[in-house]
């Protein structure tokens, strides 16, 4: 299959492209050089964006501001790559008669809906409706809504909310392993997954780490983690205690990921298990 990697330099990109490049052929379109890129340009570029789809079969689109850009770009510069980036790239799509498109989003624009309101830890499936809390949420949104919009025209378009997956104290990617985080190797192996021919239309998926808790577990999840933890995970006192870190007393929500278990056949690796091996 013939693969346009937006985004190609940055973490994700990368790593996506990366896995892809093992069976596929990848063009990885990037402002910034990379190893995984092969042309330097804009999203924004309508020229380029013809010329570079021609011959696409699909392509996943990384490319993008992120959380870490909140304060430092501004919103128009959010609305511009993250909105209107997106709409001419699904346009050049159109045109060049490319059927698949996979859009990396978040779970960050469910937003304000992850605050807990009933005490308990709020239970993140897809059915979840956004509540955006920023221009980083609004426009990924709005982004997704371009890709729905696209997929009424007969374009397959994937969306894929990833959870938390910023480099930074191990302590918080454990814990965050546990119910909002995810290694970059499962974000690449759900996007290869999602250029599955089976599937159509416009759909969502969240992607993250596979969670040890069950809905049941959401009071305690709030009121009590440490002991939600040590039901599941006895051996993370000791391990927790021996690089003097402390286990969470709250969690607030819970990604829950059985939908792309079922519908991409996402088998994520890279759980709170895992990091302690």
């Amino acid at each position: 299959m013939r693969i346009l990697v937006t985004g190609s330099s940055g973490r994700i990109g990368g790593a996506i492209a990366a896995r892809l490049s093992l069976r596929h052929q990848v063009t990885g379109l990037d402002l910034a050089a990379g190893p995984m890129t092969s042309v330097l340009g804009d999203i924004r570029d309508v020229r380029l964006l013809a010329t570079i789809c021609g011959g696409i079969d699909a392509v996943i689109h990384t490319a993008s501001l992120h959380a870490p850009d909140l304060g430092i770009r501004s919103e128009q510069e959010f609305r511009d790559t993250n909105v209107e980036g997106t709409q001419r790239l699904l346009a050049a799509c159109g045109e060049a008669g490319v059927s698949r498109f996979v859009y990396t989003s978040t779970t960050s624009l469910y937003g304000c809906a992850l605050m807990p309101v009933s005490g308990e830890a709020v239970w993140v499936t897809e059915e979840l409706q956004p509540e955006p809390r920023d221009i980083y949420d609004e426009t990924k949104l709005s982004a997704e809504q371009a890709c729905a919009e696209a997929a009424r025209g007969g374009m397959t378009c994937i969306s894929l909310r990833m959870s938390r997956c910023f480099p930074e104290h191990p302590r918080l990617v454990a814990i965050y392993r546990l119910y909002r985080g995810v290694d970059a190797a499962d974000v690449a192996q759900a996007h290869e997954l999602a250029l599955a021919p089976g599937l159509s239309g416009f759909q969502v998926f969240n992607v993250s780490a596979h969670s040890p808790f069950t809905h049941a577990e959401c009071g305690t999840l709030l009121a009590d983690a440490r002991t939600a933890v040590l039901a599941h995970h006895p051996w993370a006192l000791p391990e927790f205690a021996r690089r003097g870190w402390a286990l969470p007393e709250s969690i607030d929500r819970v990604y829950v990921v059985d939908k792309a278990i079922a519908g991409l056949g996402y088998r994520p690796a890279h759980d709170f298990k895992s990091l302690f091996r």
